[in-house]
């Protein structure tokens, strides 16, 4: 019962982080309490190290599809990417992307979505959310 009352503690945190438009300290994920990433995924904000953050307009138009056996596949707006995906403890990195190359409608979160999964380095996950950390912040997704 204790362990249940942790995460609910957790995932009530970064439910309610996930609200914000902006954010102190980017640096750093909520200390979520699942080990692995593996699942379908929407992408609801961008969170800036610069500080502020982007809301995903249509996070269904952004989604990632992580398998326990290496692969990826991501919704990058009007494009499909597929690739490698990398994980060991916290750690996840994704290898080379293949992606189509559709012009999106001005405005569209594609190419921005793509690079900063180029440069994710960790993940922490809370039942239905998961954070990436990237170059420049942290990407943060729930589950549909």
């Amino acid at each position: 019962m204790k362990r249940f009352g942790i995460w609910c503690a957790s995932l009530t945190a970064a439910a309610l982080a996930l609200g914000c438009e902006s954010s102190s300290d980017l640096s750093t994920t909520p200390d979520f309490v699942e080990s692995d990433p593996f699942g379908e995924w929407h992408l609801v904000s961008f969170e800036l190290d610069a500080g502020g953050s982007v809301k995903v307009p249509e996070p269904k138009r952004y989604a990632l599809s992580l398998s326990p056996d290496g692969r990826a596949r991501i919704q990058a707006d009007c494009n499909l990417c597929s690739g490698e995906l990398v994980t060991a403890g916290s750690r996840l990195s994704f290898g080379p992307l293949a992606c189509t190359l559709a012009a999106c409608q001005p405005g569209s979160l594609d190419t921005d979505f793509v690079a900063a999964l180029g440069s994710v380095s960790e993940f922490s996950r809370g039942g239905a959310l998961l954070a990436l950390n990237y170059d420049e912040g942290v990407l943060r997704f729930e589950m549909p």
